[in-house]
């Protein structure tokens, strides 16, 4: 049995993630992983309990939660040899749709049992990591006033309705940024480490999170119809069609403005003093992907 951990968060997902644990913990020890279960009591605290872990012996973080836990737990192991896997349980999961695991978490559990090791990029805002994106506009905007217990009773459906209200007092003001020293504005943008976005939708299709590289998306549409536009184009996957919207590999992005801009990683909106750079981490991470 390989050594191995377990963090959760209690309060992600349904009611039900604390009786989910122990059918988790037995399906992992099935496919060969002796855990050790540990909840998270605060935002930050799955990067300390993830740290412990390896500095323990753990050979492999699950995480179950969403990827915001992942997110946080990825934080504590870069340097180290432990490797990390999703067990999906919160409202999305899209570093899981990424990498083929199953979204019910037992399956998830299971399906841990032949797997391959990835070495996978890890995004920096600031100091603040990421797996998935940094964005800033609109939908960071909506995420910072998202109220939590209505994302954890009505997962999707309570970001789309809070998207709907949000939009019409937000002022959508341009954002100054420059991209590997190229000086750009846009009304949103989302810098990628994987193509997938809120989900299976693919913002940056291009995006691959073992080149190297980034995906910038830029979105220079003024407004709430423009925007809502732009929204369904890429649920409908069309979105690059428009001419308002560029996309750009680079390895560096200097977000400048304006002050105040909501900026999220990875679905956690966070406080971020501007000017600020988004880069690529020099380590990457050791994240577990099962195999077809």
């Amino acid at each position: 049995m390989k050594p191995a951990a377990l963090i959760f968060n209690p309060r992600a997902g349904s009611w039900r993630t604390a009786q989910r644990v122990a059918a988790i913990q037995s399906a992992l020890a099935e496919a060969g992983y002796q855990c050790e279960t540990l909840p998270t009591r605060e935002p930050g605290h799955a990067t300390e309990l993830a740290r412990q872990a390896a500095f323990d012996g753990a050979e492999v973080v699950f995480t179950h939660g969403g990827d915001g836990t992942l997110r946080e737990a990825a934080a504590g192991l870069l340097g180290s040899e432990t490797s990390v896997a999703p067990i999906p349980g919160g409202t999305v999961n899209v570093v899981a749709i990424a990498l083929g695991i199953p979204q019910n978490p037992i399956r998830a559990a299971h399906a841990m049992q032949d797997v391959e090791t990835i070495e996978m990029d890890v995004g920096l805002c600031g100091e603040e990591v990421f797996l998935m994106q940094t964005s800033a506009g609109l939908d960071a905007h909506v995420m910072g006033r998202l109220d939590a217990g209505l994302k954890r009773r009505f997962g999707k459906a309570a970001v789309v309705y809070s998207a709907l209200i949000q939009s019409s007092s937000y002022d959508f003001p341009s954002i100054e940024l420059f991209a590997d020293g190229r000086h750009l504005t846009a009304a949103m943008i989302a810098i990628c480490n994987l193509p997938q976005y809120a989900g299976s939708w693919r913002m940056a299709p291009t995006a691959s999170f073992t080149d190297g590289v980034l995906d910038l998306v830029l979105f220079r549409g003024e407004g709430r119809v423009n925007t809502l536009a732009f929204a369904l184009d890429v649920v409908l996957g069309r979105h690059l069609r428009r001419p308002d919207v560029e996309l750009i590999r680079v390895e560096e992005v200097e977000l400048r403005g304006p002050r105040g801009l909501a900026v999220q990683l990875d679905g956690d909106a966070l406080p971020i003093q501007l000017p600020v750079s988004v880069r690529l981490h020099p380590d990457r991470i050791r994240i577990l992907k099962p195999l077809a």
